[in-house]
């Protein structure tokens, strides 16, 4: 399921973006990213994760986001769970003049890898966060991005970092608006 999701996702990466006059509902946006995250009820930080996705506005403010990504948690014991993850995004853009601040809805499904007694699965998670992104360049073709989400998955196996509170990830990376 996960590797079907990629496969889509470079395929809609390499849809024709060539014309150079277009609307709001034609353009699309790549981002890369990378970050850390706090587990559960813990209060530090336990891990990193990074992202990679592909975006399509649906005029000004609506954007549609499929990503990839991974993380790997340690607890600093290095307990080795890792997942892997497709998510659908929507996100909900307040255009500004120095910035554009967002709000993410979301839902996927992730794939963990761990130490025993139950070593792999796949569960279904939903995610909620703000984020903002910023001009690099003054054409415009270069964003700094940065978020902050919630990502709750329904993993109820009771291992390290899989109790049910959820997921704090901090993201930033670079955004690479494409066909404008």
């Amino acid at each position: 399921m996960i590797r079907l999701m990629a496969f889509g996702l470079i395929g809609l990466a390499s849809a024709p973006l060539a014309a150079q006059d277009r609307s709001w509902s034609d353009r699309y946006e790549l981002s890369m990213l990378a970050g850390g995250m706090i587990t559960d009820d813990a209060v530090r930080l336990d891990g990193h994760a990074e992202v990679l996705s592909l975006a399509r506005t649906f005029g000004p403010i609506h954007m549609g986001e499929i990503e990839i990504g991974q993380d790997h948690l340690d607890f600093g014991i290095n307990y080795g769970l890792s997942h892997e993850f497709v998510a659908v995004n929507y996100r909900q853009v307040n255009r500004e003049p120095l910035w554009d601040p967002y709000i993410l809805f979301g839902a996927g499904i992730a794939r963990f890898d761990a130490p025993g007694p139950i070593s792999s699965g796949e569960d279904p998670f939903v995610q909620v966060g703000i984020g903002g992104q910023w001009d690099l360049l003054e054409s415009g073709r270069l964003k700094l991005r940065a978020d902050l989400r919630m990502r709750y998955d329904f993993n109820d196996t009771d291992q390290p970092g899989q109790d049910g509170f959820g997921d704090a990830i901090f993201t930033i990376g670079l955004s690479l608006p494409i066909g404008h």
